[in-house]
């Protein structure tokens, strides 16, 4: 032990004396002269670069953090003592992080190079300042390949990692500004526990991958690397959801852009040129959250006191010159009425994927059952199958019912078994009830019109449509031209009914197709309100087992607020009648005499009947075009 002190003294005693007697000068002179005999390279990665933060030293700190645990093999090099590292875990960021510490080495291997990395720190007593900063030492004749292939490795590494590490957040709109407090979305939805069909599952997540690797694919075609997605369906089968499992799939942010909220469409703009690159704009119930006017359909966007977002602004900011200023960004629509939407808006380019998100089917089901109640197979498995394809209860339903019941996973499945033979019954009844109203409507009307004639023979005769898309539905005679100009204007609007029948599904037809005839077959001034009523009943009837008849609702609300004018138009017509008779009585007066009063007043009154006829033919006109509306 004091030959070791012995030895130590001397040492010191032999460095002070050599600082002492050797310029500083000398010294790194001679240092460097030993060092161009060495064959290691070292570069030194600072925490600034040029008076600012330096990108490098940041990605090094990350990529070095994530590869301590990879690398422990090879933590000391030299076979010395075991190497310290930090260790921590902050709020933005879903895992623990590492770091070294400043008497820590490691050695990376990259492509069967040897990278030492070390760190280094000074602390400055005068300035009170520490100075951090890397030190990467490689065989010189490596240079080329660590400046054009590793240091970009390095980067490239450094930004997946922190990626795939950092929290998801949720965005808001206040006052024309994205709340700058962002909530942490701790959504536990993954594509592994979201309860879909299989294929589309597997679909979607294939399509997610493709675009998140597909940065040098779209730079090649020369496409913005930006994804559209229209989710659209029924309540309740999973839209939310299926976005929350995007984000925590892609560790994208989620900015929610409730355009109720935006004021103008420049704020809407100012609003997208913040929104950040790896993100998710989702846009929810884009058909109601404001009136964007559905060209196609032919609508008219009301004037409101405020100005809005208009369809021509939420064109430019999706897929305009605007959509330039941002890279990486997924823009999602959900809606539950697609044919509601206008077709600019859902084109490719803008909602490159169309995904339809249906009623619980039986493999739904089942991947419900393995979530909630650890189970694969069941002997009312089978019953339930028979059910659930008639009933067209949504995931939501299904799940809210195998949560309540019980732990016992029989217990939970007769309750469900109850709850869709329910839904049957109930899916019977409503179109028992539609039928009902339709018949009452059909006589108030010919009380109205006080006829009592014999229902004709082809009343009762089914004719099957001549068109290969509704060639197994079968309508009365007199409605099968209406029931062909529906479908070639909107398609199978029964294709998603939650009716499997075909004769009910005829049925259901027949109601639309008879709202229809009856609104063609009677004057707007003529038709009582109460008839109007039951026929906007009969359609949200009709729209509860999911008959896409959104289109005849708008034209009901448009003849509902026409109404009014209707009458007005009446009383106009009335007074137009007495001018006219006033005119021809005033012109008799005059004949065989000058009188020039009476002539103008004759001239007055012909300009008043000009202007009553001209009012009286621009209400008519849109009385027209509803009517013309009508398929």
């Amino acid at each position: 032990m004091a030959s070791v002190l012995s030895l130590l003294a001397t040492f010191t005693i032999l460095r002070s004396t050599i600082r002492e007697l050797i310029p500083q000068e000398l010294r790194d002179y001679l240092w460097n002269l030993t060092q161009r005999f060495s064959s290691e390279f070292t570069l030194v990665i600072e925490r600034t670069h040029d008076s600012s933060s330096n990108s490098l030293f940041k990605a090094a700190a990350t990529y070095l953090g994530g590869h301590v645990l990879a690398s422990v093999t090879v933590f000391d090099s030299t076979g010395g003592s075991p190497q310290r590292f930090l260790v921590g875990k902050s709020e933005n960021v879903r895992n623990f992080t590492y770091a070294l510490d400043k008497t820590s080495e490691v050695v990376d291997l990259f492509r069967g190079v040897p990278m030492k990395w070390k760190f280094r720190s000074d602390f400055n007593a005068a300035t009170q300042i520490e100075t951090r900063w890397y030190e990467l030492c490689f065989n010189k004749k490596h240079a080329e390949m660590v400046k054009n292939k590793y240091l970009p490795h390095v980067l490239d590494t450094a930004k997946r990692l922190k990626d795939r590490t950092r929290t998801v957040k949720f965005h808001i709109i206040r006052r024309d500004w994205w709340c700058p407090s962002a909530v942490n979305i701790d959504h536990p939805m993954t594509f592994e526990t979201l309860a879909m069909d299989v294929d589309l599952k597997k679909n979607i997540v294939d399509d997610l991958n493709s675009f998140i690797n597909g940065k040098e694919y779209y730079k090649k075609i020369g496409r913005l690397w930006k994804r559209g997605y229209l989710l659209y369906g029924p309540p309740g089968t999973g839209k939310s959801s299926l976005i929350a499992a995007m984000a925590n799939h892609l560790n994208f942010d989620i900015y929610n852009l409730n355009l109720s909220a935006v004021k103008s469409d420049s704020v809407l703009e100012d609003l997208l040129l913040q929104v950040s690159n790896r993100s998710i704009i989702v846009v929810e119930d884009i058909d109601c959250t404001i009136k964007l006017q559905n060209r196609e359909a032919g609508e008219q966007v009301d004037s409101f006191p405020r100005v809005q977002v208009t369809l021509s602004g939420l064109l430019n900011a999706i897929d305009g010159l605007l959509s330039c200023c941002g890279n990486e960004r997924i823009i999602v629509f959900t809606t539950n009425y697609k044919e509601r939407i206008d077709p600019a808006l859902l084109r490719a380019g803008r909602m490159d994927r169309h995904i339809f998100l249906s009623y619980c089917t039986f493999s739904t089901f089942r991947q419900l059952a393995a979530n909630y109640l650890d189970i694969f197979n069941h002997d009312l498995f089978g019953r339930v199958e028979e059910l659930i394809a008639n009933a067209k209860a949504s995931p939501a339903e299904v799940a809210g019912e195998l949560m309540k019941k019980s732990k016992d996973p029989e217990v939970c499945l007769e309750g469900l078994i109850s709850f869709l033979e329910s839904k049957v019954s109930q899916a019977r009844f409503q179109i028992t009830s539609i039928e009902d109203r339709r018949l009452e409507e059909k006589n108030g009307i010919r009380r109205k019109n006080d006829t009592k004639t014999e229902d004709s023979p082809n009343t009762t005769t089914f004719l099957t449509v001549g068109c290969d898309s509704v060639s197994e539905y079968r309508v009365k005679a007199e409605l099968a031209p209406i029931l062909k100009a529906v479908f070639l204007k909107h398609g199978n609007i029964v294709a998603n009914s939650s009716l499997n029948s075909m004769q009910c599904l005829s049925s259901l037809l027949e109601v639309v197709c008879g709202i229809i005839q009856s609104l063609k077959a009677v004057k707007f001034e003529e038709l009582a309100e109460v008839e109007l009523e039951s026929m906007i009943t009969s359609v949200r009837d009709l729209e509860s087992l999911k008959v896409e008849v959104g289109w005849l609702g708008k034209r009901l609300d448009e003849i509902t607020e026409a109404l009014p004018l209707a009458k007005h138009c009446s009383s106009l017509k009335e007074e137009r009648g007495k001018n006219l008779q006033d005119i021809e009585k005033m012109k008799k007066e005059v004949k065989g005499c000058d009188d020039e009063s009476k002539s103008l007043k004759i001239q007055e009154a012909k300009a008043r009947t000009e202007e009553l006829s001209e009012k009286i033919s621009s209400i008519e006109t849109k009385f027209y075009q509803i009517r013309d509306g009508l398929p």
